[in-house]
Parts: structure tokens; sequence; C-alpha cells
């Protein structure tokens, strides 16, 4: 495939591919995302966690920022807060402490002003009424 014409070649599907894409769109006209992988097994990583995030939240305001809630959703769940603490706590436990300290502290507090960033350019993020496994 010739790569003449492209700005921006990014290899892979899955949510940091994508994530690259969207953030080199903004500079750049043409950009290219390469998936190696067939169209029903495409996604990278995201596609094993059924494209769940972990993101920090203060309660349902915040939500309410990415996802579309009525007001009965809202008064009938109790979205909770989770906290950059409860995150990193997190993060040390199911990397049984091996993850990057720095990295992982940029990682959560970076995690909801990424979210809405995606929101802006179009992504659409649904609560995951009951699936949470972690």
């Amino acid at each position: 495939m010739p790569t003449a014409g492209w700005d921006v070649i990014v290899v892979g599907g899955g949510n940091a591919a994508l994530c690259a894409a969207l953030s080199a769109k903004e500079t750049a006209k043409r950009v290219l995302v390469l998936e190696r992988a067939p169209m029903e097994e495409a996604g990278g990583n995201s596609r094993f966690t059924a494209g769940l995030l972990r993101i920090v939240y203060n309660g349902a305001e915040d939500l309410g920022q990415l996802i579309e809630l009525s007001r009965e959703e809202i008064e009938r769940t109790d979205f909770g807060t989770y906290t950059a603490e409860q995150f990193l706590d997190d993060m040390a436990r199911v990397t049984e402490y091996r993850c990057d300290p720095d990295l992982t502290e940029i990682l959560a507090r970076q995690s909801f002003p990424t979210a809405l960033w995606l929101r802006k350019k179009g992504v659409r993020f649904t609560a995951a009424w009951g699936r949470q496994a972690f």
C-alpha cells in the first residue's frame, strides 16, 4: 500500500491506537488507521474488555458529562465515586505492584479529562449496567 498522501499512519485498531488517530487528526489532514485483525475480531485489547474503561469520577454529575442519563436512571442508581486513590490502589493490586508509579499516577489523574476529550470527539459512552466484573 503506498503511504504517499497520508500525514499520519496509525497501526492498530484498539483504544490506544484510535486515541492516537483522533489526536493526530487535530493537526493532520489525512490520518490512516491500519488494523490487521478481521472486522469481527478488531478492537485490540478493548475487544476483551467489552469496551469498558476505568476512569476516576465523582458521582452521577461527572458521568452525566459522558453518558446520557435520564432523571430516573440517576435516581435509581448508586453510581458512587471512583477516586484517583482507589484507581491507584486497584492498579497496584492487580499488577502486584509492578506498575510504574509515575505513569500510573498520570493514567489515574488524566482518565476523566481523557474520557471528556473522547466524548467531545464523538465517542459515545454508556453505563455498563450490571456488567462490571472487577
